[in-house]
């Protein structure tokens, strides 16, 4: 049987109690935690090799269904990385426009309707108009290459 230093315990009690009560746990919600990992540099460099055990420890959580039985398509089960700013920023200047340095950056990730153009329009207008209406400024679209052999039916 495994002992606990008491001193442990109670430390880890209050800290529970306190993000408890400040909106930041809920022992309820900790069955919407399986699936997740964490995996990080604790010196705080970035490291491929974080990035490789991230995968390793994705491809570790087939229990959850992040696989179809197909073998080929996933359930949108990832990994989440620090932006590359620096390669974002090469992207922002290729469209024409000066980063904003100085702010915060974010990057979404759209799927849109693959070979009907009109919707992707339609879709295209949707994301803008809400991303414009809530402040944001957008630098442009990418679009990102997609091997479709490796897709699912």
């Amino acid at each position: 049987m495994t002992k606990f230093d008491t001193k442990w315990v109670q430390a880890e009690k209050a800290k529970r109690k306190y993000v408890s009560e400040n909106g930041l746990y809920s022992e309820a919600e900790e069955h919407a935690s399986c699936g997740v990992g964490l995996v990080v540099s604790i010196d705080g460099k970035a490291s491929r090799g974080v990035v490789e055990a991230g995968i390793a420890a994705l491809k570790a959580v087939w229990h959850r269904g992040a696989v179809d039985a197909d073998g080929k398509t996933g359930d949108g089960a990832g990994i989440h990385v620090q932006i590359p700013v620096p390669f974002f920023y090469d992207q922002i200047e290729r469209t024409g426009h000066t980063p904003r340095m100085d702010e915060l950056m974010a990057v979404g990730q759209v799927f849109l309707p693959r070979t009907d153009f009109g919707a992707q329009e339609t879709c295209r207008t949707i994301v803008e108009t809400e991303v414009l209406r809530m402040g944001y400024y957008i630098y442009g679209w990418r679009h990102v290459p997609v091997n479709v052999s490796l897709l699912g039916r």
